[in-house]
């Protein structure tokens, strides 16, 4: 993996060449998760799975960042929503 400028350079640009491609908005929800960032990294991954609702990698890690860090009713709207996508 980068240097955590270099990561945030490469999604920059990743982000400029294709701002509408969900694996690219999913590796930055993925950077800011990891940055704890945790608001940011909700609402981008609710980008990537409106974008993309048959992006079965994006709910699961949606699910699972929500399983770590939301509370019980953000888990259950993920959920719901995830089955209502049948990704």
């Amino acid at each position: 993996m980068e240097a955590r400028p270099q990561r945030k350079t490469k999604s920059v640009d990743a982000l400029k060449k294709c701002e509408h491609d969900a694996n690219v908005l999913l590796a930055v929800s993925q950077l800011f998760w990891s940055e704890r960032k945790l608001n940011k990294c909700r609402e981008w991954f609710n980008r990537t799975v409106k974008i993309d609702p048959d992006l079965g990698d994006a709910w699961a890690y949606f699910y699972k960042f929500e399983l770590l860090h939301g509370n019980e009713q953000q888990q259950e709207e993920v959920k719901s929503r995830c089955k209502a996508a049948e990704p």
